[in-house]
């Protein structure tokens, strides 16, 4: 875990990613295997749509992107963030929350949540990773252990650089978060 903080940012934006999807993933499958019946409605439901669906969704994701990025950049256990336990979280609470259907609107089939997953989620998610791995290595209170017996490092906000690759991935998983807004607000059918 130590090395997820040493490698380049790109390199640590794809690792969290994988991660990421497979705890998803496997949060998924469970859901699935222990409620199956979830997806035996068939019941197609109208879906909102709007201004005030895009401005929903995009509140709901912004204040959760900054939970992780503040929590990634107050402090530091060891290897451990709050920012990147937010993002643990948000994997287990994703996967259970898809394998079992228990959206706002559930899915007729597995197959038409994974298609709205492929289309919104997954560019979602993918905003919440790369701007905590952006931000992983930029803790301004860094301790060896929890709780805090001292700092080993301390810094200030005014202290933090942001590379050309991190503005880039930053850039990037913004896009992706409003673009996924978008596509859920107007497109979605």
């Amino acid at each position: 875990m130590k090395r997820l903080f040493t490698i380049n940012v790109v390199a640590r934006s794809i690792i969290l990613w994988l991660l990421f999807m497979l705890v998803m993933w496997s949060v998924f499958a469970l859901g699935w295997f222990t409620h199956q019946q979830a997806w035996n409605t068939g019941v197609e439901v109208q879906r909102e749509t709007g201004w005030q669906v895009f401005w929903f969704i995009l509140w709901h994701n912004l204040l959760l992107i900054a939970l992780i990025v503040v929590g990634n950049l107050f402090v530091r256990f060891g290897s451990i963030t709050p920012g990147l336990l937010i993002l643990a979280y948000q994997a287990v609470a994703i996967g259970w929350t898809a394998g079992t259907n228990n959206f706002m609107e559930p899915f007729p089939t597995v197959g038409t949540a994974n298609e709205a997953f492929l289309r919104i989620g997954l560019w979602e998610t993918t905003a919440y990773v790369l701007l905590c791995a952006v931000t992983l290595t930029k803790s301004l209170y860094i301790a060896d252990t929890f709780p805090a017996k001292e700092w080993i490092e301390t810094r200030r906000l005014r202290d933090l650089r942001f590379s050309f690759a991190d503005v880039l991935l930053i850039g990037f998983g913004l896009l992706s978060l409003m673009s996924a807004a978008v596509f859920e607000a107007f497109l979605l059918k």
